[in-house]
């Protein structure tokens, strides 16, 4: 009996302590938004959602128009577009694309991806939600960023 308390309480606290690192990671990547995006504009003008290679290119042409920032910086700009600005096609994304804009692990997005390749393409979001480990809720409130 205590060690079963003992697990779920060090299974607890290592919950706490992700949540904790990945709000940090995402404070920090605001805050490289902030610096590199805000330097040049508001960074609130933001308007539509783009794949990622589009973001990828408007990144491009940022730099060859004077944005100033670090790799890592510019790695973080990224992030923020990629959890906040961008669409994915589940039909055609990789597992690697998905996962940022899901707000999903690696592991899920692969799922997703499996699914396809043995049952065919989505067709709708409550197919989705049908895949072992899918935050209903969470694909709910990015549903305006899936496209089939």
């Amino acid at each position: 009996m205590r060690e079963a308390l003992v697990a779920v309480l060090a299974f607890e606290l290592s919950a706490a302590a992700q949540n904790a690192a990945k709000a940090s990671e995402d404070a920090a990547d605001k805050t490289a938004f902030q610096a590199v995006c805000g330097s040049c504009h508001k960074t609130d003008m933001i308007s539509g959602l783009r794949a990622e290679s589009e973001w990828l290119e408007v990144i491009q042409q940022m730099v060859k128009i004077g944005a100033k920032g670090t790799n890592e910086q510019f790695d973080r700009v990224i992030r923020v577009l990629l959890a906040n600005y961008t669409k994915v096609n589940v039909n055609t994304a990789t597992a690697a694309e998905i996962a940022p804009v899901l707000d999903t692990g690696e592991a899920l997005a692969e799922r997703i991806v499996r699914w396809r390749n043995e049952k065919g393409s989505f067709v709708s979001i409550e197919q989705l939600k049908q895949i072992p480990g899918i935050d209903a809720a969470k694909l709910e409130s990015r549903r305006g960023r899936i496209v089939f």
